[in-house]
């Protein structure tokens, strides 16, 4: 094989391709040349092109999302390496598998004032699971190999970061021998026989056990859809959105069911231990809700430690969560009354909803906009993931059931940076799957660039909810009160994203109002290429509805 004349490039990619990378992310650059030299000749590997390293970070996270296979990306020297930390720090508290390469300059040569240095070794240490500098002028190629594959078994559950320095030349070539050995994995490790933690199982085995189970965002599992049918019989649950645990009597929406439970006396229903899994849930709100309850709270997952959702301490059983859950609920008995009380109180609230939006004036806004998109996606033809950019989408997205094998949102760091390029490592991975982006207008900004990629995925397209800004700062207090709502914290920097759209080769499609929204939707849906629909709704308007409709929503419980 004809490739780069460098081993650390050749035999590190080389290993990891046996080990079963697929895909790489590059950017422009030159120390990494013997990186990009070596992605491009290796026959099993395909390389996508991004115009920075913030983006290709973002693109390779969104590659992993489903198949939990790392992709690599790929860095030049310098400040270009820094720019990778975004993603790694959303892989590391989303748990997603990703692999940082940043190219560095010789170790000798790094104190010489030369351009394009920064300190690169050790530059993730905080959220990177391995780290590593493989130097090829110290290292045999069997050690080049070998650790390579351990970075590739650290990988499973989050990020990991290798840096190589080069030596110039950067761009010659040379022929190398197959190698053939083989890749030194780790195999999942599962106990033989998982057994329930006593102390948990003090709380399962009760005439009427008081446990509530909170599933957070979670990647994709076979196991956790077969859940879905059964979970709520035995066990009172908040599900979020993006657990991917969906059901008729599962609500995703945290918010809605806060809002209920407003007014309500829950004396009966307060559990003495709540079980965690997944991410930690978006509302602030309902951990504080939860928090009031001061039940043991135990977290099953065996992919990173637990978190203390509430500030009273946190028991982890250290299993996969999906194999984990379903013991526990094996071990339920079929009929739980106290589950049977909260389900009550559930049906309760989407009752009372359904009274209160029947007789809610809803003028045209954000809610309007999304109840729309909620009938009409995936209708037509399936959609393969739906993503929710940060801030006001996902948060929407809870209220409203979604036609899409996937859901997803960046809940690692939960930052509206890099929603967009990860949508389109998504698509990359899935081109025969419809990938659909919700994003708002600040988000469809400060990510344009995930775009500005090379090959772009044509099964991509992308909704932007232009409220004028960032409208969550509407639902927080502090930004109006201290008068700085609109020239500080909100502001509106997109008019239309009509120019934005051309700039990065998307069909446009607008909508101002619901006769519109339903006039253009279909042209947008149908668009065999990657189109842009924007949805223009009025800020001040939006946040006022939404927060009239929670408060409506509590009164009735109250009343009714």
């Amino acid at each position: 094989m004809k490739s780069s004349s460098h081993p650390g490039a050749f035999h590190v990619l080389d290993a990891l391709a046996s080990c079963g990378l697929r895909d790489v992310v590059v950017s422009p650059g030159s120390r990494h040349a013997p990186l990009v030299i070596a992605a491009e000749a290796h026959a099993q590997l395909r390389v996508t092109i991004a115009l920075d390293e913030r983006t290709a970070g973002y693109v390779a996270l969104g590659m992993g999302l489903s198949n939990r296979i790392p992709a690599v990306v790929i860095s030049t020297s310098g400040t270009a390496a820094v720019n990778h930390g975004p993603a790694i720090a959303e892989a590391h508290f989303q748990r997603t598998p990703l692999i940082s390469i940043t190219a560095d300059r010789p170790v000798g040569r790094r104190h010489e004032g030369l351009g394009q240095v920064v300190r690169q070794q050790h530059l993730f240490q905080a959220h990177a699971l391995w780290e590593g500098e493989l130097d090829e002028t110290r290292m045999s190629e069997s050690v080049l190999r070998s650790q390579a594959q351990q970075a590739w078994n650290a990988a499973c559950c989050g990020p990991v970061h290798i840096n190589i320095p080069f030596e110039e030349p950067l761009y010659e070539l040379r022929e190398w021998e197959d190698v053939q050995d083989e890749a030194d994995l780790e195999p999942a490790v599962l106990p033989e026989e998982m057994t329930i933690p006593e102390d948990l199982l003090d709380h399962l085995c009760t005439h009427d056990p008081r446990v509530l189970v909170l599933l957070g965002a979670h990647a994709p599992d076979s196991t956790w859809a077969a859940l879905s049918s059964v979970i709520s019989t035995k066990v009172a649950t908040f599900v979020d959105v993006f657990s991917q645990v969906r059901g008729e009597d599962l609500d995703g929406s945290a918010e809605r069911v806060l809002a209920g439970l407003s007014g309500v006396d829950l004396e009966e229903l307060k559990p003495h231990c709540i079980i965690s899994a997944g991410l930690p849930p978006m509302s602030k709100a309902l951990r504080k809700k939860l928090a009031s309850f001061h039940a043991d709270h135990w977290h099953i997952g065996s992919d990173g430690e637990g978190w203390d959702l509430f500030g009273q301490g946190v028991q982890q059983w250290k299993v996969p969560a999906p194999e984990g859950m379903m013991l526990l609920l094996d071990s339920l008995p079929e009929y739980n009354a106290f589950a049977a009380g909260w389900n009550v109180l559930m049906d309760r609230i989407h009752a009372v909803e359904k009274r209160v939006l029947a007789s809610f004036d809803m003028p045209w806004s954000d809610w309007s906009a999304f109840s729309a998109l909620s009938r009409a996606l995936g209708v037509s033809h399936p959609l393969g993931a739906l993503h929710f950019a940060n801030s006001t989408s996902a948060r929407y997205a809870q209220w409203f059931p979604w036609n899409a094998a996937r859901l997803h949102a960046n809940r690692g760091v939960a930052g509206i940076d890099g929603c967009l390029s990860t949508a389109v490592g998504d698509a990359r991975m899935h081109p025969d799957h419809e990938v659909v982006l919700i994003t708002g207008d600040s988000a469809w900004l400060y990510d344009l660039n995930g775009l500005m990629v090379k090959p772009m995925p044509v099964n991509l397209k992308v909704i932007v909810i232009n409220n004028g800004g960032g409208n969550i700062f509407h639902w927080l207090n502090g930004p109006k009160e201290v008068g700085m709502l609109e020239s500080h914290f909100e502001v509106p920097f997109l008019k239309d994203a009509a120019s934005s759209a051309a700039l990065v080769g998307l069909a446009y499609f607008r909508a101002n109002d619901a006769a519109e929204l339903e006039n253009v939707f279909d042209a947008w849906s149908n668009n065999k290429a990657p189109a842009l629909l924007e949805i223009q709704t009025p800020g001040a308007t939006s946040s006022r509805c939404f927060q009239e409709l929670q408060e409506a929503l509590g009164k009735e419980m109250q009343t009714g």
